[in-house]
């Protein structure tokens, strides 16, 4: 704890004294604590029930030069045994504008996947549909980026590593080499609003799955909003639409500018038909799993075969402050269904609580 603080302390310092030679960064901490009261079929898990410090963040960003800009964020609460400080680190990479319209970057960011459920920093996550607990959305790489001259498109493409490298040598014992590569369009067309992507996936040396996503939200009027996801799994040798997928319906209404009211349902099932899990199956020895895991490994490493689970629910945010730097939180939702994943999170019956604060300072703008 010592070592972080001393490490935060440096940072401020030393970006104060490059603010004041440059006039071209900024530095900000955000923070958001909450109560939660989890219960699953009426009986209240208290392992998931109280107050806890949720998130707290260290963001910087700038420009080193009119072509080379900076971001970074640090999840300062992220770091344990069982993390090193870059697996806390969420985005630290370095963009080379080759003009208005092409960007070259290099580093770590957010493995660009659609639908828009995926697209809020985890600070302002509110019942996310199964898919997105348990995928790990940062890594290392490359990606070209494009905007059109009139700034309604937006697309990258992206190389990164595989978000399932881990979990793979977790389940086969063996390192490799793998990537995912992604597409994604954020398009800005009246009421329209897209946020659909392309990926593959490599789940095993030299295999793939695909994404397909279609996030859209509507701008129904100034204080209303409409938000409709769909995101599909597939591989060799599976139906290609409606067996594994993700699907969100959300609406946003604004009474005051303060005060934002949302409503919204998820559903995510998996019923490929697919994949083997021997962690599921019979009981085998550790190195009869792995051999079993490395000659046929599950495909979707997310959302497990044979689930099947929905989430209701319903919140509201008030802005105390006109900037926006204060955020009081309420919420509650519910699920029923069934999920395959032993360590999943959203179970049949499990209801879900949620009251919060989150704040913002500008150290440095």
């Amino acid at each position: 704890m010592k070592l972080k603080i001393y490490l935060l302390l440096l940072t401020f310092y030393g970006m104060g004294l490059y603010a004041q030679e440059f006039q071209h960064v900024n530095l900000s901490v955000e923070a958001r604590a909450d109560y939660q009261r989890e219960s699953i079929d009426g009986v209240k898990n208290n392992d998931k029930t109280g107050f806890k410090g949720n998130i707290f963040n260290l963001i910087i960003n700038g420009n080193l030069s009119p072509k080379f800009s900076f971001k970074y964020r640090q999840r300062l609460n992220g770091i344990n045994k069982e993390y090193t400080f870059f697996d806390a680190t969420d985005w630290l990479f370095l963009t080379y504008h080759a003009n208005q319209n092409w960007t070259l970057s290099g580093g770590k960011w957010a493995v660009l996947c659609g639908p828009w459920e995926f697209d809020p920093a985890p600070i302002d996550c509110f019942q996310l549909f199964e898919f997105c607990y348990n995928f790990p959305c940062y890594e290392w790489g490359l990606w070209l980026g494009y905007q059109t001259t009139n700034k309604k498109d937006q697309f990258f493409l992206q190389m990164v590593e595989s978000p399932f490298r881990k979990v793979y040598k977790r389940n086969s014992g063996i390192s490799s080499e793998m990537y995912a590569y992604n597409l994604i369009w954020y398009g800005s067309h009246g009421i329209l609003h897209t946020d659909w992507s392309i990926n593959l996936m490599e789940y095993a040396p030299g295999k793939f799955i695909n994404y397909l996503s279609f996030g859209n939200r509507f701008d129904v009027a100034d204080n209303l909003q409409i938000g409709v996801d769909y995101m599909n799994r597939a591989t060799k040798g599976q139906t290609f639409l409606f067996k594994d997928c993700s699907m969100t319906a959300r609406v946003d209404y604004q009474p005051t500018p303060q005060v934002n009211l949302w409503a919204k349902a998820s559903y995510d099932v998996n019923h490929a038909g697919v994949d083997t899990n021997p962690e599921a199956s019979t009981a085998l020895a550790e190195p009869n799993q792995k051999t079993a895991e490395q000659s046929k490994p599950r495909a979707d490493l997310v959302l497990y075969e044979g689930t099947e689970i929905t989430r209701v629910g319903a919140g509201l945010e008030y802005y105390p402050l006109k900037n926006k730097n204060v955020r009081l939180h309420a919420n509650y939702s519910y699920c029923f269904g069934k999920n395959t994943n032993p360590t999943g999170y959203l179970q049949d019956k499990h209801s879900i609580l949620d009251l919060g604060v989150t704040w913002r300072v500008n150290v440095i703008k």
